[in-house]
């Protein structure tokens, strides 16, 4: 046997391979949510908040690029846990956002809050073993 190769236990590796499938789970659906601001993006930006002085336009259009990759660095588990906390980040701000002005129905409210949740969850436990990583 290589000494080099690491053992990994039966229980790590379920937890492994849940992990994979959150990750490739919520990649997955922010990609489709991305999708649909895309459809969307008329009507959206019109009522989308300027961010650091910069027009509606031009927020929406850098937060669907920042969450496209995002979403892309948790898929393939790159830098997840730097991923995750970032849009950890994005999701407590859009939360803010929606209390400061009552502007998202509660359905998306709950949405908002289980994709915090999903982002907490990979923050606190990283890629696991099925991630990319850098060769060392």
């Amino acid at each position: 046997m290589d000494k080099n190769k690491k053992q990994i236990p039966v229980e790590g590796k379920s937890y492994s391979v849940a992990i994979l499938f959150l990750r490739l789970f919520i990649g997955a659906v922010m990609l489709l949510h991305i999708i649909g601001k895309m459809q969307t993006y008329d009507n959206l930006v019109l009522e989308y908040n300027s961010f650091l002085g910069m027009s509606p336009a031009t927020s929406l259009a850098l937060s669907m690029i920042v969450e496209g990759i995002l979403a892309a660095m948790i898929i393939i588990g790159f830098a997840t846990r730097l991923a995750a906390m970032l849009m950890v980040a994005a999701t407590i701000v859009t939360l803010i956002d929606v209390i400061m002005t009552a502007g998202m129905s509660m359905v998306e409210v709950k949405l908002q809050i289980l994709y915090l949740g999903i982002f907490l969850t990979l923050a606190i436990s990283g890629g696991g073993v099925y991630a990319y990583r850098l060769p060392r």
